[in-house]
């Protein structure tokens, strides 16, 4: 009897196990309300420098400043597993191989002309004094100009170390070198009562790309911050045609909760979107209609 009550208890906690089980993954799959999809974007921005690697030899060559928007995601639909990852669209540059050398080039020209320039600086605090017209201001300047040629010089001295000089005194890349990205950003996002709060992202390095492609950026908090909403990307509800909505984030001054408008458009799988440019803006999150996550905005293209 004893032994009887024992296999029906153990069924009843199996039972209630799974169906407690099948409760929580139809919860998690259900779409994201409205408020959900404001609550999912957040702000990227940042820098992106092109750098020339060689062994342990890093020169930056080229930067570049990024501003666009990402969504809260978690690793997998069925728990929550954010922790602090947002998806958005990875660096890019038009920069490569083959433009190396001139933009060398450019490089150690620019450094003689701003050698030229501090002269022609130090001449002229030499030969006035305080009391002339727009000393104070030139000497401002002459400061300044003065720290960015001997970063300059720095650059230019890494890439005479690290490339090899032709007969023409041009600078090529050594044959063992490549060129990396290396990209830091900055996640800011609106809660509910219309702040902005913002985290630093680990640093990102990976090789040089011209195409643009969906890439997962970790915030140094490692965890998914307080109001905000973590897309979930089910592996089905796909269909050919979508009425899709994508959100954008507003300005400071706007009144709109969390500063997110949402808009309509459609969206053919393997064709462009027709949402207006204006609301269009790379890495901003777009969902069916439902309300399903299917992918970010990159140009007229949805990256999924």
């Amino acid at each position: 009897m004893q032994l009887r009550l024992f296999h029906y208890k153990i069924l009843i906690i199996s039972a209630l196990l799974l169906l407690t089980a099948l409760v929580w993954l139809v919860v998690r799959a259900m779409p994201a309300s409205e408020t959900d999809l404001r609550r999912s974007a957040c702000l990227v921005d940042g820098r992106v420098d092109v750098c020339l690697v060689s062994g342990r030899d890093t020169v930056a060559l080229n930067s570049d400043s990024v501003r666009q928007q990402g969504v809260w995601i978690n690793r997998h639909w069925w728990w929550a597993s954010c922790d602090g990852r947002v998806l958005t669209i990875g660096p890019t540059s038009t920069l490569h191989a083959d433009s190396v050398p001139a933009v060398c080039d450019s490089l150690v020209s620019l450094l003689a002309r701003k050698e030229t320039e501090r002269k022609e600086l130090i001449y002229y605090l030499r030969s006035h004094g305080i009391v002339d017209e727009g000393y104070t201001q030139i000497a401002a300047y002459a400061s300044r100009q003065s720290r960015m040629t001997d970063s300059l010089k720095q650059v230019v001295g890494e890439l005479r170390h690290i490339c090899r000089t032709d007969s023409a005194g041009h600078l090529h890349p050594a044959k063992q070198s490549r060129l990396m990205l290396r990209a830091t950003y900055h996640v800011s996002w609106y809660n509910g009562s219309n702040r902005r709060h913002s985290v630093a992202c680990a640093p990102v390095v990976v090789p040089l790309s011209g195409k643009a492609q969906t890439f997962i950026i970790h915030t140094r908090r490692l965890t998914k911050p307080w109001g905000v909403y973590a897309v979930r990307n089910v592996p089905w509800g796909a269909t050919e045609h979508r009425k899709i909505v994508t959100v954008r984030l507003c300005p400071e001054d706007t009144t709109l909760r969390y500063h997110a408008v949402i808009a309509a458009g459609n969206y053919w799988q393997g064709h462009e979107h027709d949402v207006p440019s204006l609301f269009a803006v790379d890495g901003a999150p777009v969902f069916t209609k439902h309300g399903r996550f299917i992918g970010i905005i990159h140009g007229k293209e949805v990256l999924q």
